[in-house]
């Protein structure tokens, strides 16, 4: 998989950008197929953040009491529904308490059985005398009319069902008083009714109002919002909790002023204006419940206590709701805050924050607006900041993002109620971040892959883990600095092969090659190449090492040394004659980088510098020397001891180089050392400066002290032999090979 992804080349600006537009088209509802899962998203956080930051503070002035038909009150009283004289009495015990205003949630669409007409349809037929008497008592035993006339003048709100099913009107309710707004054409098809079940014409007559207690729950089951105005037949009609709240505000007669505002090409509502109050609404007129816990906050009367006197309280100004929470009656709903909560105190709930707007939570008309500049915002900062981040550091910028998302969102609501959607932006955030972390990983997979596929074989371990932590050192696509070359090559090499086998000859190689490119790996170096014996290698790259011409030059004297241990060895391989190696050091500005063709490439050095190396190589053969290296790499070996070997110019060169042999480290130099090299040194300044007389007798008893360089002296001794002893007119103390 991953390698699949790696031959995907993609574009974070382009993804990023093409998140943003999928995530704006995901939150203006253009792609149908993940509404509802977005919608019960935004539910959920919902639910969330009103149960982790509401605080369950009740006003109460004026004091909002239910008398509550419980479970208790059924068994007393009987089931429902009561007798409406049980119900006037009721409401001539709750005016007496001095309640403001008493709201019904719940509908009395049948009419109730009149006594008078159950005794006449079964009197017999001889008893009619009775009849007249009877018919008189109708009027005064009507239950229906005992109420009508009890509730007259009371501020009783009558509540009532819309239905969405067409023909099915039962009772009658209130004409409407309420204006459309000449700029709103319709409620959207949801808010807009087609039937009813309402009260009687008799007790909505003599009510102070009506209002509908309909509370629509979401795709969910879950009431969060409540709509205060509702469309029947071309007119809009109000909810019984803004009927209450007019009332108890003596607005009832003043118009409903509903503000609309202009959003795009069509126009909103935003808030209505009640009584001097703002209450802000959605587009369509809802507002959300301003659920303040669970249910309970609200204080409850049991109905058949207060019936029989067994309660006794001051309801002095208070706005009295009559509702149900006896669960065989059907008034139970599902909210944030639980699954079972009386339907009437979600009418209780509305009418606290219809008298308190200020802790409505509400989704202004501009949220679209402000989400999609959100998103575009976060967008720009992700796309600016997360191409240069690492994936530790994305993490982190993604959290931190991520929270200040989360915390503006409660920000909005704590201080102005304001809800607006978290699922766009959080998903947006998530999905931008994640992607970047992706590429990012996916990219340094590839860097690591890459690393190992051009230096596995060719750098130590250490370099690979340095290469791999610091990215920025690596630049294989070439440049030049100064790095150390070294060239290593088996001497008489061909004739060494000639007695093996193809199978010796390999396992000669690979015995000889590990130890060596170990060797090479522990000082840091580079293999460039290997070409049969020869074994090429640079320090100073792929990463910069400022001791790249000491490191070279301890790894050949390391070198040289495993090759003499290793003579038993190669005997055991089937290598008659001993094991010799000539190795060549040069220090300079070189070019690296991933060199070579479409077909093959590899990482190597370039430049005359190296050129040099390997012409030291060639020579030191010729001068019977282990090691070559340069004049530009003593220079930067201070805590090495060297052996002046030559002043050369060699093939390809004009400027003549002084060449050295590297003996030790400084302080592993013994006294007899420190003084052959005092006099191999006055014998070479004697030769340069044409004093060759006294250079031969120098050099004449060098090679007898010294065997293991007899050939060098012997060089020296030939050379002032082929001039006669005469020191010649151009003399600058150089030699010139002709040959590499």
């Amino acid at each position: 998989m991953i390698k699949v992804f790696q031959h995907i080349r993609v574009s974070p600006l382009a993804v990023g950008i093409g998140l943003l537009v999928f995530f704006c088209l995901l939150h203006l509802g253009h792609m149908p197929f993940a509404n509802s899962f977005i919608q019960r998203i935004d539910a959920l956080t919902y639910d969330l953040r009103l149960r982790l930051s509401t605080e369950s503070v009740l006003n109460r002035v004026p004091p909002i009491v239910i008398v509550d038909i419980d479970e208790a009150s059924l068994q007393e009283e009987g089931q429902w529904p009561w007798s409406r004289r049980k119900l006037a009495r009721l409401v001539e015990i709750l005016n007496k308490s001095g309640a403001a205003v008493i709201a019904f949630d719940v509908t009395f669409a049948e009419p109730e059985e009149n006594p008078v007409d159950t005794i006449l349809a079964n009197i017999p037929s001889e008893q009619s005398t009775l009849q007249p008497y009877l018919t008189g008592l109708r009027d005064a035993l009507d239950a229906d009319q005992i109420l009508a006339n009890v509730i007259k003048d009371k501020g009783i709100i009558f509540g009532y069902l819309f239905h969405h099913d067409a023909h099915f009107e039962k009772g009658v309710i209130k004409p409407s008083n309420l204006l459309w707004d000449e700029t709103i054409d319709s409620l959207p098809n949801g808010l807009i009714m087609r039937g009813y079940t309402a009260n009687l014409e008799k007790l909505t007559h003599n009510a102070a109002h009506n209002g509908f207690f309909n509370v629509f729950p979401d795709d969910d089951g879950v009431i969060r919002r409540s709509p205060l105005i509702l469309e029947f037949s071309g007119k809009l009609y109000t909810s019984l909790a803004l009927e209450t709240v007019r009332h108890y505000l003596g607005a009832e007669t003043e118009p409903l002023n509903i503000k609309t505002q202009r959003v795009g090409n069509v126009d909103v509502i935003t808030h209505i204006l009640l009584a001097g109050k703002s209450i802000r609404t959605d587009a369509v007129g809802q507002i959300n419940v301003p659920f303040l816990g669970k249910a309970g906050l609200f204080p409850y009367l049991s109905a058949s206590k207060v019936l029989n006197g067994k309660t006794t309280t001051d309801l002095t100004d208070a706005i009295v709701l009559i509702g149900a929470s006896a669960k065989g009656l059907a008034d139970i709903r599902t909210t944030p805050f639980q699954p079972a909560y009386p339907g009437v105190e979600v009418q209780a709930t509305l009418i606290h924050g219809l008298l308190n707007p200020e802790i409505l939570p509400f989704t202004p008309e501009w949220s679209d607006g402000a989400i999609i500049t959100e998103m575009l915002l976060l967008s720009l900062l992700m796309l600016w900041i997360y191409p240069n981040l690492k994936p530790s550091q994305l993490i982190f910028i993604g959290t931190i993002l991520l929270l200040s998302v989360i915390l503006f969102n409660i920000g909005l609501w704590e201080k102005w109620h304001i809800a607006i959607t978290l699922f766009s932006p959080v998903l947006l955030v998530s999905t931008t971040s994640s992607f970047f972390i992706l590429h990012r990983l996916l990219k340094e997979h590839s860097t690591r892959q890459y690393i190992h596929d051009v230096f596995g074989q060719y750098v130590p371990r250490e370099h690979i883990k340095r290469l791999l932590e610091n990215r920025i050192a690596l630049n294989a696509d070439g440049e030049r600095h100064e790095m150390t070359v070294l060239f290593s090559d088996i001497r008489s090499f061909t004739a060494i092969s000639e007695h093996l086998t193809t199978q010796q000859l390999k396992r000669f190689l690979n015995h000889y090659l590990t130890p060596i490119t170990a060797i090479i790996f522990d000082h840091q170096g580079t293999i460039d190449k290997y070409v049969g014996d020869l074994v090429m290698a640079f320090w100073g790259a792929p990463l910069p090492d400022p001791a790249h011409a000491e490191h070279a030059v301890l790894a050949a004297l390391a070198m040289q040394t495993k090759i003499q241990a290793m003579q038993d060895e190669f005997k055991t391989l089937g290598l008659k004659q001993t094991v010799a190696a000539g190795i060549g050091i040069n220090t300079g500005e070189m070019n690296v980088g991933d060199m070579g063709s479409e077909y093959r490439r590899a990482y190597t050095v370039l430049g005359d510098a190296v050129n040099l190396g390997s012409r030291l190589e060639s020579l030191t053969k010729y001068y019977g020397v282990g090691i070559l290296v340069s004049e530009d790499t003593v220079l930067q070996c201070p805590t090495l001891a060297f052996r002046l070997i030559d002043f050369v110019r060699v093939k390809g060169r004009n400027e003549a180089v002084r060449i050295y042999e590297p003996v030790a480290l400084r302080q592993q130099l013994t006294p007899a050392t420190n003084e052959h090299l005092v006099k191999h040194q006055q014998a070479l300044d004697s030769y340069r400066n044409g004093q060759w007389k006294i250079a031969q007798q120098q050099l004449t008893t060098l090679a007898a002290e010294n065997a293991s360089h007899a050939q060098l002296y012997h060089l020296y001794l030939q050379r002032i032999a082929t001039h006669a002893g005469q020191v010649p007119d151009d003399w600058d103390g150089s030699f010139t090979h002709h040959s590499k």
